[in-house]
């Protein structure tokens, strides 16, 4: 995968969270702002990139979007300059970003392709929104113009990333399956010789422990998520517009699930509130099942055809679902006008305590 030549075009590339509506209106400092978060965040996820990934291309592409931010960066920081434009440029990444980085940090080879493609697809879908929003209504005619001249390489880049997503769907290859049935088989003889050079038969005779009053969970289910695989998942509407990401789950004492937060409103984490949304109102569904259901319309659907669409989104193979989507039965404006999610340091604060 050879680099693109968009140079300067690419600085905004990619806003990392939830996508604006293309109409909604960004000031110069926001915009600023976004950009220079986007490149901070692709140098350093782009160095993951080219280190942790499995798959060559996505190696290439954190090459290149390290390359391309690297020159980028630069080039923002003379045209704010140039410009007299008075916006604050920031320092560090921020909190939302640097969760999704640690996301990053935690994971490697195909687990870190699953996780980092499509972080790349719905950040460059955000950032074509932004750009285009304002292109057509930003306060400042410098950045307008570089706005509007970048959207085609934007669009780019979302069409290299959604091939590098379909790419690494694909199902390994069979030969590569078996020297992996080997590996596990050769190691684990390795291990029963061992055990045995060791003397662990002597140790089998002695008293077993006695087993705990619980039962050890053996394995993940089909239908069974983990809390990494949830955070930073991007939640849809039945009509497929994007409402935001989740960015925390909440437990009680006893284990159950209460209820995720999602990331609402804003962009990049500026201006953005958590909205607390009951776990059962979540819906998961696979990707194939809501594009079939886009170009079918937007029919109500009943109860009898929401739960085949239900089972039919369930995941046997990947422990991430990093074809699956979370869809709750909400617009933008309702979330909107939902009550901040209040962690209880804030509520403290907030009684003076």
């Amino acid at each position: 995968m050879k680099p693109t030549a968009f140079a300067a075009a690419l600085a905004l590339t990619l806003p990392f969270l939830a996508a604006a509506p293309a109409s909604a209106e960004t000031s110069t400092q926001d915009f600023v702002n976004k950009a220079a978060m986007s490149d901070m965040f692709e140098i350093q996820s782009g160095n993951l990139a080219a280190k942790k990934a499995e798959h060559e291309d996505v190696q290439d592409f954190g090459e290149e979007m390290v390359e391309d931010h690297s020159k980028t960066t630069e080039d923002l920081k003379a045209l704010v300059k140039d410009e007299d434009i008075k916006a604050t440029l920031p320092s560090a990444l921020d909190e939302a970003h640097k969760a999704k980085l640690d996301k990053l940090n935690s994971a490697s080879g195909a687990a870190f392709d699953k996780t980092y493609v499509p972080m790349q697809v719905t950040a460059h879908e955000a950032a074509v929104s932004m750009f285009e929003g304002y292109a057509k209504s930003g306060d400042n005619d410098a950045l307008k113009e570089w706005a509007g001249d970048t959207l085609p390489a934007l669009k780019e880049h979302l069409k290299e990333a959604k091939a590098l997503k379909t790419e690494i769907g694909k199902p390994a290859k069979t030969a590569e399956a078996d020297d992996e049935a080997m590996d596990d088989k050769t190691m684990a003889e390795k291990v029963t010789e061992e055990t045995d050079v060791n003397g662990t038969e002597d140790q089998a005779m002695d008293e077993k422990p006695t087993p705990p009053a619980f039962k050890y969970v053996t394995q993940q289910a089909p239908t069974d998520w983990t809390a990494q695989a949830l955070i930073g998942k991007t939640v849809l509407n039945t009509s497929g517009q994007t409402l935001g990401e989740i960015n925390n789950v909440i437990l009680n004492e006893k284990g159950k699930v209460v209820a995720v937060t999602i990331g609402v409103g804003g962009f990049l984490g500026l201006g953005e509130k958590d909205v607390g949304v009951p776990f059962d109102a979540l819906k998961f569904r696979s990707e194939e099942a809501m594009e079939k259901k886009a170009e079918a319309g937007s029919n109500d659907e009943t109860k009898a055809e929401d739960k085949t669409a239900a089972n039919e989104a369930v995941d046997t193979d990947d422990a991430s679902h990093s074809d699956m989507v979370v869809v709750v039965d909400a617009t933008k404006e309702q979330l909107a006008a939902a009550p901040s999610f209040v962690w209880l340091g804030e509520k403290a604060e907030k009684a003076g305590r």
